[in-house]
């Protein structure tokens, strides 16, 4: 690990101490106040400040014996009206059925959310948030896989809705600490359509392009269907790409 993967490890563990201080303070963000109806697809985040956590999970779909399952978790924690602190948990990565290779543990991530611009409610024809993130993602030092390391972030998040409809975007980059970890700039679109009181349909675009050691791009297309009982949203999708097998895609979200 470098000296500067080393700091920026204390540097993390110094900013989670504080997040997680501020996150145990009670909010006066109610998780409905100023909602602008508009929900996360299952590659693209929310661009308002709430208080909500995310459980995941992805298998794919080849014709192999063996297939790979990656659990993820985040949360998002307001610290006010318009800032917000998102925890990503690390990704637990295996292969189905179990013990066939060792489970791997990619980085901890924490970044900074600040909402700028905010107009609409539930209730309104049109609504919209637009936010930026920054932070960062802490490797923790594995010599097995070896381009697991920290790295840096920084993105645009946006969400807009007329009436049933509704379009969002992440559009960010993503830069190296360690040198094993690659420099990518990300692109993810998602278009929803709220057909009934708990039930939408959604469909996104993703796009990741790497720009060093290598130049590369890779797409998906993912339609999927959410449903939102309250609090809870429960979603399902499968990702279409270049590659012939598909992967499903499983998330359990709730706002508090």
């Amino acid at each position: 690990m470098t000296r500067l993967s080393a700091r920026f490890g204390v540097f993390f563990l110094l900013l989670t101490a504080c997040g997680v201080s501020q996150t145990l303070l009670p909010s006066a963000l109610s998780a409905q106040e100023n909602d602008p109806g508009i929900i996360r697809t299952l590659e693209t985040d929310s661009a308002q400040i709430e208080n909500s956590y995310y459980l995941s999970a992805s298998f794919d779909n080849n014709a192999s014996p063996y297939h790979w399952l990656y659990l993820y978790g985040e949360g998002l924690f307001a610290l006010g009206k318009d800032w917000a602190l998102e925890a990503d948990f690390p990704n637990l990565t295996t292969q189905y059925p179990l013990g066939q290779v060792p489970l791997i543990m990619s980085p901890i991530g924490l970044n900074l959310r600040y909402e700028f611009y905010h107009f609409g409610g539930w209730s309104s024809e049109t609504a919209g948030a637009f936010s930026i993130e920054a932070g960062g993602a802490y490797g923790f030092p594995n010599s097995t896989f070896s381009w697991i390391g920290s790295s840096w972030s920084v993105s645009v998040l946006g969400g807009y809705r007329v009436g049933k409809f509704f379009l969002e975007g992440n559009y960010g980059y993503q830069g190296k600490i360690d040198p094993q970890v690659l420099n990518q700039w990300k692109a993810n679109t998602g278009l929803g359509y709220h057909f009934s009181r708990d039930w939408y349909l959604q469909a996104e675009a993703d796009l990741t392009a790497v720009t060093s050691p290598v130049s590369n791009s890779s797409w998906s297309f993912l339609p999927q269907i959410a449903f939102q009982p309250g609090d809870w949203l429960f979603e399902l999708g499968e990702s279409l790409s270049a590659s012939p097998a598909s992967v499903t895609e499983l998330m359990v979200a709730r706002t508090f």
